[in-house]
């Protein structure tokens, strides 16, 4: 039994010895209140449904609207336990607010939810803050399930090869594998992916999140994948890094077909691109500080350079930071991710979101001469599993040649 297992059983038995004690006879006078019975049923309830989605809900089948709005949810750890207290918490509340229709007694109605009158108008407005609150939860939880955008850009440069003309880039970014998604979302996420019919696919970091063994299950996903004539390239980003194994990781995901760039640089064999992959800093770089390494990014770093003549040069990188650095280098695109597009947006406004307490740069196309500069809201998120306007993406890019478009 593990060790999550034994904390949810731990719980449990609490639970009754705190019933135990508010019952007893002894205790029952000072502790068997109101207030006390509504934490033990709602503790109780919610370490029950715990214990519910562990054993049982295990065996629903996965399909297409059960997997997405009660499998999924229920199974995922940080998502479940907050559903289940708001579930507990509206069915204490609905039985409070019935009992008036009911003729029944309001003895037990705290006090907070009271008026003078006795009646209990302001609680009315705290169910319906909770109603509120939950359908924004189960929305904003949707819009992670829900299908991919496919973001289809142009990127023009007067320096483009001529046989790159219309060559079309995947961009993917921020799976979470592990936490954020899992194997049915992954499948369904690459299999999208090739259906858009792309040259050339990059990952910009964070493909995993806890164990660096979990590069495996990605097998048969990528298998989608495998008729990519350019291949599938992408670098590790901090969570990748966080598994505390990332060449146990790279070595998977090369293994696979997957191809990690670790601070190096590749010629493509059937095409003049020059891929240049780095590293995240990872714990070296803070959240909300600008990262310390970004302006000391150049080609003089990196292995295999100035790339050949008449070369296209991609830069991937997790975070997106130090354009000017690359800029400066002469790279022609620069493609990134990390911020999830803030994960949280004002509607009207898609740049007022968290992210920009990291970095100017937090979603959309930048342009810096000569470089194009392009960061993807990604497809899964961090900590908590909810987007709110900021819609999980793929990018399609089709390279063209031309003079470039100003930054957005």
């Amino acid at each position: 039994m593990s060790a999550f297992r034994l904390v949810i059983w731990a719980l449990m038995a609490l639970g009754q010895l705190a019933a135990w004690l508010c019952w007893s006879r002894r205790l029952k006078k000072p502790l068997a209140r109101s207030a006390v019975k509504t934490v033990y049923i709602l503790f109780n309830f919610v370490t029950a449904m715990a214990i519910g989605q562990i054993y049982f809900l295990k065996l629903i089948p996965p399909e297409h609207l059960v997997w997405t709005y009660i499998y999924r949810p229920a199974l995922t750890w940080h998502f479940g336990h907050v559903m289940w207290l708001s579930v507990a918490a509206i069915i204490w509340l609905v039985a409070v607010t019935l009992r008036p229709w009911l003729n029944r007694p309001e003895k037990g109605l705290p006090r907070l939810f009271r008026n003078k009158r006795g009646g209990v108008k302001v609680f009315h407005f705290v169910f319906l803050a909770w109603l509120l609150t939950m359908g924004l939860v189960y929305y904003s939880y949707g819009v992670q399930l829900g299908p991919a955008e496919v973001r289809r850009i142009t990127v023009s440069s007067p320096d483009l090869p001529p046989e790159l003309e219309g060559l079309r880039i995947a961009h993917l970014s921020d799976l979470h594998y592990g936490l954020g998604t899992d194997l049915v979302e992954l499948d369904r996420r690459l299999t999208q992916t090739a259906a858009l019919r792309p040259d050339l696919v990059i990952i910009t970091g964070d493909l995993l999140d806890t164990k660096a063994s979990l590069a495996q299950d990605w097998r048969e996903p990528l298998r989608k994948l495998s008729q990519v004539r350019l291949g599938v390239y992408g670098v590790l980003g901090n969570h990748d890094l966080y598994t505390e194994a990332p060449a146990e990781e790279a070595q998977i995901f090369d293994s696979l077909g997957c191809r990690i760039l670790r601070d190096e640089a590749v010629n493509l064999p059937n095409a003049p691109i020059t891929l240049i992959g780095f590293d995240d800093p990872g714990t070296r770089s803070q959240f909300f500080l600008t990262d310390p390494d970004a302006d000391l990014l150049s080609f003089q770093a990196i292995a295999g350079l100035p790339a050949p003549a008449g070369h296209y040069v991609i830069v991937i990188r997790h975070r997106p930071q130090g354009l000017a650095a690359i800029a400066q280098a002469g790279a022609n695109l620069y493609l990134a991710g990390h911020t999830h597009g803030g994960q949280f947006q004002v509607p009207w406004n898609p740049d007022w979101n968290l992210m920009t307490l990291s970095t100017p740069h937090t979603q959309g196309t930048y342009y810096l001469t000569p470089t194009t500069l392009i960061i993807s809201n990604g497809l899964s998120s961090a900590g908590l599993p909810f987007r709110l306007w900021a819609w999980p993406e793929i990018g399609l890019i089709t390279l063209t040649r031309g003079l470039p478009q100003e930054d957005n």
